[in-house]
């Protein structure tokens, strides 16, 4: 199922993040959260969604997040116990946050 381009956003950053990692790039995390308010604006409307439901949603997304840095973790502290200094970097999957 191809996406309809109204459904992405374009959410590039002008300052590279590899130039200060401990650094939040503002920029995109605006343009993510206008994002995700307009969906739910839209969710609320077209749907008819309650409350409870956004919530959900929302949890099950926080969920995803949180499982994603504990198998980060999990990988650092196997480099770690192993004596490596960096990990192998692995692509995410596709449908990761779909």
């Amino acid at each position: 199922m191809a996406e309809d381009p109204e459904d992405t956003v374009d959410i590039k950053s002008e300052t590279p993040h590899d130039h200060k990692e401990h650094e939040p790039r503002w920029d995109v995390i605006e343009k993510l959260h206008e994002k995700i308010d307009e969906d739910i604006d839209e969710a609320f409307r077209v749907n008819r969604l309650s409350f409870i439901e956004v919530d959900i949603a929302l949890l099950m997304i926080s969920e995803k997040i949180q499982q994603q840095k504990m198998e980060m973790y999990n990988i650092y502290f196997k480099q770690k116990d192993n004596g490596e200094e960096e990990a192998e970097i692995k692509k995410a999957p596709d449908n990761l946050y779909k």
